[in-house]
Parts: structure tokens; sequence; C-alpha cells
């Protein structure tokens, strides 16, 4: 089972990379705010007709949720027009080496004060040591 998850994880790292290079492109044809907007509702869509296949809920159990947990939409928007915008600056390799430690550290961060409910791990000083060796590669690579 573990390799299923695994499998799973590897196929949305891969999609993170490839949607970054996909909008970069639309966005060769149409502004920053056009390509966000088409990709957030082709994204709709396509959740939409999930929902509609495969869920039986209704979306009255929605008001149960705390007001943050709908943020989600808007920090997608952050990803999709921030990503699109700086990896035709930086390129692929640089953006998403830096949004891979970004997010690291973040969930460093999270995990060591239980933000929304994650578990309770320490940052420790391998921790730490581990994404010092991140930047120190990534610095590397581009040296």
């Amino acid at each position: 089972m573990l390799l299923f998850y695994i499998a799973i994880a590897i196929a949305v790292g891969v999609s993170g990379g490839l949607q970054v290079l996909v909008n970069s492109n639309l966005n060769k044809s149409a502004d920053l705010p056009l390509t966000t907007l088409v990709v957030n509702m082709v994204a709709s869509l396509a959740v939409l007709t999930i929902y509609l296949i495969f869920s039986r809920q209704s979306f009255t159990v929605l008001k149960n949720a705390d007001w943050y947990a709908f943020m989600g939409g808007l920090l997608g928007v952050i990803i999709v027009m921030g990503s699109t915008f700086v990896v035709t600056k930086m390129g692929i390799t640089l953006t998403s080496s830096i949004i891979i430690v970004s997010q690291l550290c973040f969930a460093m961060i999270a995990d060591h004060y239980g933000i929304l409910g994650t578990r309770h791990i320490p940052i420790d000083i391998m921790r730490l040591g581990a994404v010092g060796f991140m930047i120190v590669g990534i610095y590397m690579f581009f040296k």
C-alpha cells in the first residue's frame, strides 16, 4: 500500500512541475489574470464533474467547516498565478526548487506548532540541517 501512496505523491509532484510549464505556455497567448482564470475554470469544471459522478454529499455539510477552511481556493490562485509569472523569469528548475524548499520550511513550522491540528513534530537540528543542505544543493546546482 505504501508504494501506491508513493506513486500518487510522485504523480502529484510531476503534475505540479508540468502544470507550471503548461500554464506558462498559455500565458504566452493570454495575460496573467486571464491565464489564471482559465486554469481555475478548467479545474472547477473537472472537480464539478468528479463531484457529480462520485460524491453523494450535499453542500450543507460545509456549514460545519471553519471559515479559514475555504481559503484553499485563494491559495490556489496565488500558487497558479505566482508560479506562472515566476517560471518565465527564473526557469522551472529554480522556481520548483524554491517552491519545494519553501513548502518544506512551512511544513516544519506547521508540524512544530501543530498548526490547524497537524501532528506535533518538533523542529530539531537534523531537520534544520537537512533544509540547509537542500538550500546549499540548490545554490550548487545553479553555480
